[in-house]
């Protein structure tokens, strides 16, 4: 089994990662990488088409210092493509998804910027689908996911792989002219560890935000062409009047690759103070004819029905509406480089 984070659940097959990035330049120890994807991706439901087609690029650039330590910049943007109809404008949603420097070695890599907080790699375990589908259930802090005003590390040893992150409060000015801050400070852990040859891999972390906090189980198994995983979260979440929310979270995945084929199945459910928040059922198929180029159609059944009583951390408690009720047909041409 691979020891590298990447090989511990995300993928079901080895062309199904993604890492495509190609070299640009490298020469006298500093190196420039480049890489993304371009996706076309149809949302279908009650009939009723939306494009959520969308781009991601990154830059990678890395430097030897000296023989134990090196420099590292990376920079990722999104670019999201459904204008309603309005070929007059732009993109409709730009958004800088990663952007941070750090310094790393045989210790790991210590960055400060827009950067990964720690669960994201938990969440990873089930979120394996090549589409829109899945991943529904764990929903992570803020300072557990992508933020800015981030310090973090990331080490990997043998099996086990570490993450930690530090997300500082965001400096503002109060009316007395003194500066203070938001209060959105908070941090985030995580470990991930894969049991040699086993195929079995298991996984835990925690995060905490002013008054919220969540923590995650996750494990996962691959045995010959097939790969399950589950993710379990439970914690206190906060809402816009500052009042604690219990949410309890899981989703368990499962993939079976047929040659260029993947073959995917997960189930999604959470509960905002034991109310139904997300409750549904996906099936995927991808096919890849080359390792950077896939397509893939899914169908999401939305086990949520109209008038049901669902809560949310956002918006409280609400009765579904028919839209919010409405399952999803998913197609896609996915080109990574």
């Amino acid at each position: 089994m691979k020891k590298t984070l990447i090989a511990l659940a995300v993928s079901t097959v080895a062309i199904a990662s993604g890492a495509q990035a190609a070299e640009l330049y490298n020469q006298d120890g500093t190196s420039l990488d480049i890489g993304g994807r371009v996706e076309g991706r149809l949302s279908m439901q009650d009939s009723k088409a939306d494009d959520a087609s969308r781009v991601r690029v990154h830059i990678a650039g890395k430097t030897a210092i000296n023989d134990s330590l090196y420099g590292l910049g990376f920079y990722e943007m999104e670019i999201k493509t459904n204008d309603q109809g309005n070929i007059d404008s732009g993109s409709d949603d730009f958004t800088t998804r990663l952007a941070y420097a750090g310094l790393g070695g045989n210790f790991g890599l210590v960055s400060y910027g827009k950067t990964e907080g720690s669960l994201g790699v938990i969440t990873d375990f089930t979120d394996i689908f090549s589409g829109i589908a899945g991943n529904t259930a764990a929903d992570k802090l803020t300072v557990s996911d992508r933020s800015d005003n981030m310090l973090a590390y990331k080490g990997q040893f043998d099996d086990l792989a570490l993450r930690a992150s530090y997300r500082f409060a965001d400096r503002d000015t109060e009316n007395d002219g003194s500066y203070g801050d938001n209060d959105q400070d908070g941090y985030s852990l995580s470990a991930i560890y894969a049991f040699g040859d086993s195929g079995f891999t298991a996984g835990a972390g925690y995060a905490e935000q002013d008054r919220a906090d969540e923590y995650m189980l996750a494990a996962s198994y691959t045995v010959a062409d097939f790969y399950f995983a589950g993710v379990y979260t439970d914690g206190d979440k906060q809402n816009d009047q500052r009042q604690e929310l219990d949410y309890t979270g899981y989703e368990l995945a499962a993939a079976y690759t047929l040659g260029q084929t993947v073959f995917t199945a997960a189930y999604n459910n959470a509960e905002t103070e034991n109310e139904t928040s997300v409750d549904n059922l996906a099936f995927e198929t991808a096919y890849f004819f080359k390792p950077n180029f896939r397509a893939w159609v899914s169908y999401n059944f939305n086990m949520i029905d109209e008038g049901d009583t669902i809560v949310s951390v956002d918006n409280g408690r609400t009765t579904a509406s028919k839209a919010a009720s409405e399952d999803e047909i998913g197609l896609g041409l996915r080109y990574d480089f």
